[in-house]
């Protein structure tokens, strides 16, 4: 191989590595731009018993797992009607510019209910932005199912202190307690005094 070659061989080398760094230069910014934001939606009741008239809180977690920052969220819920519920504070609607990446936001909503019923728990709605120019992404919850609105009156029934029911029923034991100790102290007075009688 003379002279020549050896250097159109360099010049070539040259030139190939000058495009493979360039070309990965190009990916790697490329693929740091790229990051997107992936949000996961959870919908729970904070309540143990759900009563009429009573407040039910109702809590939505965001959780942004994806790699690049959510924006313009937005979360709704269209369980709660004026008709059935009576809203006590918190939104049902609510918007955040941001959620960044690996973090999370919650948000409480607190409501009471205006009757006693069965009540079926649909899904909570988010939508959201995943990367700069992108088209809005939507999520929702788990749905919650059919929960039960019990009466004011029953929860009082099942959660009542039972206080005079407690008093009726130790005025009810007291003469089957009382009955054995009066028969027992007679027949050990008449005892004693039959043991005395033999002994003079």
């Amino acid at each position: 191989m003379n002279l020549g070659c050896l250097i159109f061989y360099s010049s070539n080398m040259k030139c190939v590595l000058c495009l493979v760094a360039l070309f990965a230069f190009f990916s790697n910014a490329v693929i740091a731009d790229d990051t997107t934001a992936k949000l996961i939606l959870i919908k729970e009741v904070l309540n143990d018993i759900i009563t009429e008239g009573n407040d039910l809180s109702v809590q939505y977690s965001l959780f942004n797992i994806g790699d690049g920052p959510a924006t313009d969220v937005e979360l709704a819920d269209s369980d709660f009607h004026e008709s059935e519920f009576e809203l006590v504070s918190g939104m049902t609607s609510v918007k955040w510019e941001r959620i960044g990446a690996n973090s999370n936001v919650s948000h409480v909503v607190v409501v009471k209910p205006l009757k006693a019923s069965a009540f079926n728990s649909t899904s909570a709605v988010v939508q959201y932005v995943a990367s700069e120019g992108a088209e809005p992404t939507f999520g929702f919850s788990d749905e919650l199912g059919e929960l039960s609105i019990i009466s004011a009156t029953e929860y009082k029934r099942l959660h009542a202190s039972h206080v005079w029911e407690w008093f009726l029923f130790s005025v009810f034991c007291i003469p089957s307690l009382l009955l054995p100790y009066l028969l027992h102290f007679t027949s050990k007075s008449k005892y004693n005094a039959l043991s005395a009688k033999k002994k003079h």
